[in-house]
């Protein structure tokens, strides 16, 4: 039967990262309700209702509880696997035959008396199936602890930190250099438009569920406003060519 993470797996991973995150809520309220509803979605599927930050943290905690949770049972499945087929394929001698077929040749040949040896030889051969058992699932433990690093790797750049003068802007890593890099290419300061925000929103008593629109926004507008090409001064009529032309003109022509 195949294993469920909800019911069947009695631990989930709480990571480090997370601790400014935990950090960053309003309250030890909001920090109680994220605990409680993380347990909830571990042990039993259930996504309770959040809001505000504790929201925010919770989608981004359940994806690698999520995470954690495929990674375990595809790991039981193998194990389940591979005990089924009772470790590894028994290796062949220089005949042909396998261990087992050389092994009940050499108790043929042996007398009644030599009977208990062959007891012996098949516990061994046991054991040693049961070794082969225990390195595939070292293997397979291996194989599962790399792909989690990976993984971690690859979302490293969606950890989430708050930033701000009250700590009530929230943006991941790669978000946050990003408006970085924006920002220094048209001489913008990013901490400006985050302190701004983050001021009216403590004056206001909101939360902001998108605070990397709202800057990206500003952002453009100002952009546009800074890069826009002012219009050409109009020039004045030079006329001193003309007063070189009328005192050198030869006027006995025309009488």
């Amino acid at each position: 039967m195949a294993k469920n993470f909800h019911t069947d797996n009695k631990a989930f991973m709480l990571y480090k990262d997370w601790e400014d995150i935990f950090q960053a809520l309003d309250s030890s309220e909001e920090i109680g309700e994220l605990v409680m509803a993380l347990f909830a979605y571990a042990k039993r599927g259930e996504t309770p209702k959040l809001s505000g930050g504790a929201k925010i943290a919770f989608l981004m905690m359940r994806a690698a509880i999520e995470r954690d949770g495929i990674a375990w049972e595809e790991m039981c499945a193998q194990r389940s696997e591979c005990g089924k087929k009772g470790g590894r394929p028994k290796k062949s001698d220089e005949s042909g035959n396998t261990d087992e077929k050389a092994e009940q040749t050499a108790a043929s040949a042996d007398n009644a008396e030599e009977k208990p040896q062959g007891i012996n030889d098949t516990a061994e051969k046991a054991k040693k199936a049961d070794k082969d058992i225990d390195i595939d699932k070292d293997k397979d433990k291996d194989k599962a602890i790399d792909k989690e690093k990976k993984k971690d790797a690859g979302t490293a750049k969606s950890v989430v930190r708050s930033f701000g003068t009250h700590k009530n802007i929230m943006l991941t890593s790669e978000q946050y250099n990003e408006l970085e890099s924006r920002c220094r290419s048209v001489g913008l300061s990013l901490e400006s438009y985050i302190s701004k925000l983050s001021q009216w929103l403590f004056t206001k008593g909101r939360n902001c569920t998108d605070p990397y629109r709202i800057i990206s926004g500003w952002l453009d507008n100002d952009s546009k406003r800074k890069t826009a090409v002012k219009p050409k001064e109009r020039q004045g009529c030079d006329l001193s060519w003309y007063d070189d032309f009328a005192m050198n003109f030869d006027l006995s022509k025309f009488f």
